[in-house]
């Protein structure tokens, strides 16, 4: 018994004290299995990295704003990357910057042209940035420490740098890819909205960059690596918490 009330905190007290008590619903057996399951999935997948307790991730509210880019607008001077890095670390970086555009200069292979004429070879230049997903957000429910959380003020998904260990599983998971793990600092970082005034959209001369109420932007950019996406209607992962 004591070995079992020892595994109480790993799976949640609700859950365990129906263990201990010998009457599980169909129900709570389900979420359990689920828990159990998606532990050994991350320890298979990651190693020893030490996963959030019991892998609850809070439901997360709708950002109050997000980033919209403007392609017709963009004339690629890269300001946006700028403003952001500027701002954020003291460092004119591209690689640090929130907000992707010169990984898109080159065109898609097959397409013709040459640099800086688009991923299309058409001379209109993507902007990567942030979509501020709604619930289940990826990079947040992968983040082993919970790092990932709501902002207080904006609702943008913001990392928690004192949570933060630099493990990189959050860049992975993000589809469109516009999370960094600082080399220096070796946290995490990603697009705040810089508390509701968002540097880039400042700096951006062509108006290419709003800052706009939040709307879904998933589909509005294809994906530029398979991250991690689950619909809460028709997802598995999500039953257990939305049936």
């Amino acid at each position: 018994m004591s070995q079992q009330t020892a595994l109480l905190p790993e799976i949640g007290d609700d859950i365990g004290a129906e263990l201990v008590a010998g009457t599980v619903s169909r129900r709570t057996f389900v979420k359990s299995v689920c828990v159990t399951g998606a532990g050994m999935f991350a320890v298979t997948m990651f190693g020893r990295v030490p996963f959030a307790s019991a892998l609850k991730t809070p439901i997360m509210v709708d950002s109050k704003g997000v980033l919209l880019h403007d392609i017709a607008r963009c004339v690629s001077c890269r300001r946006c990357e700028l403003a952001c890095s500027e701002f954020n670390d003291g460092a004119s970086s591209s690689y640090l910057a929130r907000v992707k555009v010169a990984r898109n200069f080159s065109p898609m292979k097959g397409a013709p042209g040459g640099t800086a004429e688009g991923r299309a070879g058409d001379f209109r230049i993507q902007a990567d940035t942030c979509k501020q997903c709604p619930h289940p957000v990826p990079c947040a429910e992968a983040c082993p420490k919970g790092a990932i959380r709501p902002d207080a003020k904006t609702g943008a998904r913001r990392v928690d740098e004192a949570l933060c260990i630099g493990c990189g599983v959050c860049t992975k998971a993000c589809p469109w890819a516009v999370i960094t793990v600082n080399e220096a600092t070796e946290k995490a970082s990603k697009c705040y909205l810089c508390d509701g005034s968002p540097e880039c959209a400042r700096a951006c001369p062509t108006g290419a960059m709003k800052y706009v109420a939040w709307t879904d932007l998933r589909l509005s950019s294809p994906p530029v690596q398979p991250g991690m996406m689950a619909d809460p209607s028709t997802s598995s992962y999500c039953a257990p918490c939305h049936s």
